[in-house]
């Protein structure tokens, strides 16, 4: 038993010696430990990670003050137009660009959260290696992430967010046919966009049709050894972002369950059968209009607990881990191409 639950027993016994009800000051939200954010909990919910999730390396988060807030974004051909630079005669002055700020953006956080009971009887039983709290924090944080990871997905793979910047494959243009070129779709929806992308990201089977489609093994393993190195004995990550001059290559490798909750599972990819090439940019800033998106985040990923008495023999604790986000399109069309049903 750990310290808020020793000092909770305590609590009730003096209440039930002074004849009060200690389970009518928790129905009145009063109950001990009811606004307590469990700082040692809350970190195992931080530094939760599962390395088959991509959703913070495909739109980076940027923390915020303030849960809806508007912020700017510089116009996209601001960094491409070209300016009159030379200073013609001794008391010239030098000329101003036309650099100007575009219509502001504007977010809202999202508050999400979820929770679970921990009965007393469940702590006091509980042989090691279990930690009731412990686990039952990583399993909702888990739950809260895989919902952020879907969320993610829906917008990089979303066609309406690239305009016209975007185009399915279907029959021997699909990359699991021998017939396919990728290597020729992947250079074209690099030189598309206004802003040059420098990661793809990719679904898992898609992923394994382009590492293993004909055209790319020729581009990569025809070659002797030369200045990037040996030949490699297999296509993977980082030979693909070599060889289209990628900063990353990110594959989508979570799984998620599609039938409705108390039905027979059955599972399927999450990031489906889609390439993006899209822009990040790795030092996040809201004012950078040459991204792809951000997740605005106000505050941190908290676990709270608190005490409840009416439920069991002996009631219990609850456990909750709740964050606010906003997934912000930045620069959307501007930064990026989709590749739609790239594999069959």
């Amino acid at each position: 038993m750990n310290s808020n639950d020793l000092i909770t027993l305590a609590q009730q016994r003096l209440s039930a010696a002074r004849g009060r009800d200690l389970s009518k000051r928790v129905e009145l939200g009063l109950g001990v430990g009811s606004v307590h954010i469990d700082r040692a909990l809350t970190n195992v919910a931080v530094q939760y990670q599962n390395n088959e999730y991509i959703a913070d390396a495909v739109m980076p988060v940027v923390r915020v003050s303030k849960k809806s807030d508007k912020y700017f974004k510089f116009k996209p051909e601001t960094m491409f137009n070209i300016a009159a630079v030379d200073v013609v005669g001794a008391e010239s002055m030098p000329g101003r660009p036309a650099a100007g700020l575009d219509t502001p953006g504007t977010f809202s956080c999202t508050d999400r959260a979820l929770m679970d009971f921990i009965s007393v009887d469940e702590e006091i039983n509980a042989d090691a290696p279990l930690q009731p709290r412990i686990d039952v924090t990583e399993i909702l944080t888990n739950y809260l992430m895989l919902a952020r990871e879907k969320r993610i997905a829906d917008i990089v793979f979303g066609s309406g967010n690239y305009g016209s910047n975007t185009a399915a494959l279907s029959g021997g243009d699909q990359w699991n046919q021998s017939t396919s070129d990728p290597v020729a779709n992947i250079l074209y929806a690099i030189k598309t966009p206004l802003v040059k992308p420098n990661t793809m990201v990719i679904g898992w089977e898609a992923y394994d049709a382009l590492r293993t489609n004909p055209k790319v093994l020729q581009f990569v393993l025809s070659r002797a050894s030369t200045g990037a190195g040996a030949t490699p004995l297999m296509v993977d990550e980082a030979t693909l972002a070599a060889m289209f001059r990628l900063n990353r290559v990110i594959v989508g490798e979570a799984k998620y369950n599609t039938a409705a909750e108390g039905a027979t599972a059955s599972t399927s990819y999450l990031w489906g059968k889609f390439c993006a090439l899209i822009r990040v940019e790795p030092s996040p800033s809201p004012r950078r209009t040459q991204t792809f998106g951000y997740t605005m985040r106000f505050g941190a990923m908290e676990t709270s607990t608190f005490y409840e008495g009416k439920p069991g023999r002996a009631g219990g604790t609850y456990v909750k881990v709740a964050h606010s986000d906003a997934d912000e399109i930045v620069g959307g069309e501007n930064t990026g191409y989709l590749w739609r049903t790239v594999v069959s």
